[in-house]
């Protein structure tokens, strides 16, 4: 009788791991579908990472440009104003000053 209690034993041990085995089976087919779904999305939100990081070049390479821009206005602003203040120069002439330039403040 032993032999019929462990033949009996081994066959419920068999049928338990055929349940897991499905289950487990069932398990990765989940796994593998939810996987293939992330890695979907994944691609996605990448591809709209690299449109978001070319626009951002795009905007910066813009910005640098305005930058510069305004940076040449404001420096012709400025020699046009300097031109202003000094209209002696404008003929050529050097700015003339009593008792030489070292009293030119004066």
């Amino acid at each position: 009788m032993n032999i019929v209690n462990e033949m009996s034993s081994v066959l419920t041990e068999v049928e338990s791991l055929r349940a897991e085995n499905k289950i487990l089976r069932e398990a990765k087919i989940v796994a593998d579908f939810e996987n293939d779904q992330l890695r979907r999305r994944n691609a996605l939100l990448q591809e709209q990472c690299n449109s978001h990081m070319s626009g951002k070049v795009r905007l910066k390479t813009i910005l640098d440009q305005a930058g510069q821009s305004l940076v040449n206005g404001i420096n012709q602003f400025n020699s046009e104003e300097r031109l202003k203040e000094q209209p002696e120069l404008i003929g050529g002439e050097a700015p003339r000053y009593l008792n030489g330039p070292e009293n030119a403040a004066a």
